[in-house]
């Protein structure tokens, strides 16, 4: 039984890890420059990279925005944690015919949680107005504790008759988003700044998919089954509208200095699927359940002088998803190449080039998005 499209799509972009062995995690084209530098950047002020930064971030930074149109550059990242890397996936997928089958990721990658995931962007700026379509999508493995002790032993043999893995999938694209922006009018004693405000607009689908294997599907490696919360279909779909909100602060005396605002999902749909999970010999089931989006704050100061930049994010500061994340990062133009560098305090270093128009970002645990906004 094959896993759902965004599933497929996610682990076809694992082929990504196939490049350097060395990074965990890639991201090629529009946002790599963020995420070389630690994922930060909403106080940013697009314009020192052809594939621009801060609008991505902050709608506010629209308002900031030179010349009349320009194409977003299209982005495309791959993420792995667990069992999965983004070799072992790539190898997997080149070498198998079944790589979406859920039976065969459980058999795979039996011997402890894992995750992967997918993320792309792509779009059109004309002045302030930017319109773009974009997607997140993450694949959970989850072996019990039987099936975990079975793979750290090499998975050889039959499969424990209490086994089970639990393999899930989750989505959630925008098609359309629309973002715009206009600076405000200084009130008095406030000119020294440059005050803008902007927000976005997206047009939100979740899609959401539940398989489980137990022993006789898993020595087989025939179909896994539907969960029961599916009843029969293969993904649980919802839609709805969602809106972003973002200030950005320029500083009229410390030419170069910035600050912005970002409150991701300020409004936003009911993105909930519960899912229902059995009980074996190890115990276990009952119901989880997941609520796809999180309203989140993220505040941010940015510097840029020359060919350098240097920006820094407090993420979820009211620690909506999880703990408030600092993320940093610095970059070091030398004519048309980019050099650059950041840190995050959940996952570690990144680090990443541009050339021209072409920027790539590597990492440990990279995260999936730039303001957090999912709750995967």
């Amino acid at each position: 039984m094959r896993l759902f499209v965004p599933l497929s799509l996610v682990a076809g972009a694992l082929t990504l890890g196939s490049l350097p062995a060395a990074a965990n995690d890639l991201t090629f084209g529009g946002d790599a420059r963020a995420f070389a530098m630690g994922g930060a950047g909403i106080a940013s002020l697009a314009g020192n990279s052809v594939s621009g930064m801060g609008s991505r971030n902050n709608p506010a930074s629209l308002a900031f925005a030179k010349g009349l149109m320009r194409f977003h550059f299209p982005s495309l990242g791959a993420r792995a944690d667990g069992a999965i890397s983004l070799d072992k996936a790539a190898n997997y997928l080149l070498t198998n015919g079944s790589g979406a089958d859920a039976s065969d990721l459980a058999r795979r990658f039996a011997s402890e949680d894992s995750s992967f995931g997918l993320n792309g962007s792509l779009g059109l700026r004309i002045g302030p107005v930017e319109i773009l379509a974009s997607g997140v999508g993450q694949g959970y493995v989850l072996p019990n504790a039987s099936l975990q002790t079975w793979g750290k032993n090499g998975g050889t043999g039959g499969v424990p008759s209490d086994a089970r893995a639990d393999i899930l999938a989750t989505a959630v694209y925008s098609l359309p988003q629309i973002g715009f922006a206009t600076q405000l009018k200084p009130a008095s004693g406030g000119e020294n700044f440059t005050v803008a405000v902007g927000a976005r607009v997206k047009y939100m689908t979740a899609v959401y998919a539940h398989y489980y294997g137990e022993k006789a599907t898993l020595d087989s490696g025939s179909d896994a089954f539907l969960a029961p919360e599916m009843n029969g279909k293969n993904t649980l779909n919802k839609q709805g509208v969602g809106a972003d909100l973002g200030i950005m602060l320029e500083s009229k005396k410390l030419l170069g200095l910035s600050g912005g605002l970002v409150v991701a999902n300020a409004v936003k749909p009911d993105f909930t699927f519960t899912g229902q999970f059995g009980a074996n010999a190890s115990g276990g089931g009952g119901t989880r359940t997941y609520n796809l989006l999180a309203t989140t704050a993220t505040a941010g100061v940015g510097f840029q002088k020359g060919g350098m930049t240097a920006v820094a994010d407090w993420v979820d500061i009211t620690g909506s998803v999880g703990k408030a994340e600092l993320r940093a990062g610095v970059e070091q133009r030398l004519g048309p190449v980019a050099i650059r560098a950041g840190y995050n305090s959940a996952n570690g270093y990144t680090y990443g080039l541009g050339i021209g128009g072409f920027d790539i970002a590597l990492g440990n645990r990279q995260p999936l998005e730039i303001v957090r906004t999912l709750k995967f």
